[in-house]
This record gives C-alpha cells, sequence and structure tokens, in this order.
C-alpha cells in the first residue's frame, strides 16, 4: 500500500505546478466551486508498490457515499502499467497527468448544468444509478423533470435501496415547495463537507 508518505512525496511537483490543489489525505481537490468537490484520488492496491489515480466530481448536496471511485473513473496506466512511487520521474509523470487530461476532464465542473454533461459519460456503476441526476433537478428547480425521475428511481431501487428511501422523503417535501427542498440539500450539503473534512475550503453557495 502507497504510505502517505509516498502521496506527499510524489505529488509535491503538481502542487507546485497548480497551487490551487490542495492535498487531503490521500486525494488531491480543487476548491470546491459551487455544489460540487472535484479531486483526484490516489487509490492504494494491494500491492505495496503500486496504486491508481481517479478523477471525480462529486455532488456535496448528496448524502455521503466517500471519496474514491463514485462520480469519476481511472486513469489509464502509464508505460509501465499500474502507478508506482518508485519508478523514474514518477512526479513529472502525474503532474503531466493531473494537468493535461485529468484537468480537462474536471475543472470545468463548477455548475448544475456541466455536472449533468460530466455525469453522462459515466455508467451506473460509478454513480449509484439515477439519484445524482433526481437530485440535480431539484437544486435547478426543475419539479416536474424531478417528480418524473423520482418515481423512476422508486421502481428501480424499491424497497431495499438507500437511494430510494430518500427519494420518497423527497417527493413528500416536494408538496412544501423549492424553499423547503432547498433547506434539506444544504443542510446534506454542510454534513458532507465536514464529513469530508473539506470545511476550510469549502465556500457555501447558498443564500445566507
Amino acid at each position: 500500500m502507497t504510505t502517505a508518505a509516498d502521496v506527499k512525496r510524489i505529488t509535491r511537483l503538481v502542487r507546485e505546478r497548480e497551487p490551487r490543489l490542495i492535498l487531503v489525505k490521500r486525494s488531491l481537490i480543487l476548491p470546491p466551486a459551487g455544489h460540487y468537490l472535484r479531486a483526484f484520488n490516489l487509490a492504494s492496491l494491494s500491492n505495496k508498490d503500486r496504486f491508481r489515480i481517479h478523477y471525480l466530481v462529486r455532488p456535496l448536496y448528496e448524502p455521503f457515499t466517500g471519496v474514491g471511485l463514485s462520480f469519476g473513473d481511472s486513469f489509464p496506466n502509464d508505460d509501465y502499467g499500474p502507478w508506482s512511487p518508485s519508478h523514474p520521474h514518477i512526479e513529472e509523470r502525474i503532474a503531466d497527468a493531473i494537468l493535461g487530461d485529468g484537468m480537462a476532464r474536471i475543472e470545468h465542473v463548477d455548475n448544475p448544468e456541466a455536472f449533468l454533461e460530466y455525469v453522462k459519460a459515466l455508467d451506473d456503476l460509478r454513480t449509484g444509478g439515477d439519484w445524482h441526476i433526481f437530485l440535480t433537478h431539484l437544486l435547478l428547480g426543475h419539479r416536474d423533470k424531478a417528480t418524473d425521475l423520482g418515481m423512476q428511481t422508486l421502481r428501480r431501487y424499491y424497497p431495499h435501496a438507500r437511494q430510494s428511501r430518500h427519494t420518497r422523503r423527497f417527493l413528500q417535501l416536494m408538496d412544501g415547495g423549492q424553499a423547503r427542498i432547498d433547506r434539506v440539500l444544504k443542510s446534506w450539503e454542510q454534513t458532507v463537507v465536514r464529513q469530508l473534512e473539506i470545511e476550510r475550503y469549502w465556500q457555501s453557495p447558498w443564500p445566507s
């Protein structure tokens, strides 16, 4: 397993080249933009000399599922197979990959419309189904569209999935109007930010 010290060392160059990147545990994060956390996660493997790099854009208004493979995918292996902290020039390779293809994939995702476009390229295994789309349309105030998506999610996941419990709750909350929906989404977002331990980097996009 690649150690925390390894991660700090091998990401030094990319953090110097792009000062906005912040190392939080095993992830390099861009300061949250709008309602979204954009990050690169260095995922350890069972082989202590190997790791993978995953890019992701996480909607902060979705109840917590952690940072890892969710809402993203892994970079292709480098020329020598899975990434290794002992490879020659590993700092340069990481910097080139993240600042090139990596940033092109996630840097622009800073609003709900861009997020909906971004997730079109991801399969259900990366997103947990359509829950994120349902919530994003609620955030945008598209209540008719959200109702249709909510019913589809209920039929697909009912009765055992966590997403369906939240969907049933939201279908009830929708009778209370957009202000009530916004209060719940704001509360969930604040909770997720605390769970991810990124409070110091997050500026709430919600009106005071």
